[in-house]
């Protein structure tokens, strides 16, 4: 077992004593269920979940860095990749969710529409937000592994932002499943309500398990001289219990509850569908009757 350095050593990185076996137990949990899912993704020829793919590698490789930073506490070099990785991984799970419901609007809306957004365009905006989101949070975070006090405190504040923009992303994201799913009751076919069932329980697990995460940063990370905040960034436990096993349990949902199964294929693709209107008078938004006046139908 490897001896940790005092924490009051001024050259140790580390703000609590790591555990190596927790460090290789989550390596190879995140690394069993990121191949499965790659396999998945072959197997149904589900290209969109490299998305879900990267974050899964991400923590894989994040908690396979993890141990060699254990055992050179004092060095940087592993140091500073594994706490980056570690920070911005769910940012993939968090945008194959936005790509996946933007697939969803497309394969189960007649007008393939939702709040007046078509569907790819809707997938696209959520996309480019959590990839603003993402830029904030990895400057954040490379602040955060400075020695400095005030450059890690600076940090520590524009990671914080970065996650409060996340969550209020993920928020608005939630009001439009919900609205998502009201529609689908109205204008989707029995069929096609069992098959989104498995979808929206996928999303509803995974925002859960994702907003569980962020809140816990954002308490880890808001003050850095607050109790609470002490607690938190001082014991480990909680970095395994409120963000690698959310983030774990995420994959492993996705992994039970593949889109594959339900959207395999040319069908998560924004691909036109023969017998499926592409474009519909303006009235069909709201409260669309099934009837086919004024929609134009692709043909095989």
């Amino acid at each position: 077992m490897t001896k940790c350095l005092p924490l009051t050593d001024p050259d140790n990185l580390w703000s609590f004593c790591p555990s190596t076996p927790a460090a290789v137990l989550f390596t190879a949990l995140f690394g069993i269920t990121t191949v499965v899912h790659t396999f998945q993704a072959s197997k149904f020829r589900a290209t969109f979940c490299w998305t879900i793919i990267m974050g899964g590698a991400w923590e894989t490789i994040s908690f396979a860095i993890r141990i060699i930073s254990i055992r050179n506490p004092t060095s940087q070099g592993p140091y500073t990749p594994w706490f980056l990785l570690f920070l911005l991984a769910p940012l993939w799970i968090n945008a194959f969710d936005y790509m996946l419901l933007g697939r969803m609007v497309f394969q189960y809306l007649p007008n393939q529409k939702l709040l007046g957004i078509r569907a790819k365009r809707m997938a696209l905006l959520f996309v480019v937000l959590d990839v603003a989101s993402f830029i904030i949070q990895i400057g954040g975070g490379i602040m955060v592994t400075s020695k400095n006090e005030n450059t890690k405190k600076m940090g520590l504040h524009i990671y914080t932002g970065g996650l409060v923009l996340q969550e209020a992303f993920i928020l608005f994201f939630l009001y439009l499943v919900v609205t998502f799913q009201r529609r689908l009751k109205k204008e989707a076919t029995l069929e096609e309500r069992r098959d989104a069932k498995r979808l929206l329980l996928f999303l509803y697990i995974t925002l859960t398990l994702i907003s569980l995460r962020v809140i816990y940063r954002i308490l880890e990370f808001a003050d850095y001289n607050s109790a609470l905040t002490k607690e938190l960034w001082f014991k480990e436990a909680y970095q395994y219990g409120l963000d690698a096993a959310p983030m774990f349990l995420a994959l492993i949902a996705g992994n039970i509850l593949h889109v594959g199964t339900v959207i395999p294929g040319n069908k998560n693709k924004f691909i036109p569908i023969p017998g499926r209107p592409v474009e519909l008078n303006n009235k069909v938004g709201n409260g669309y009757n099934g009837s086919s006046e004024g929609v134009v139908y692709n043909h095989a």
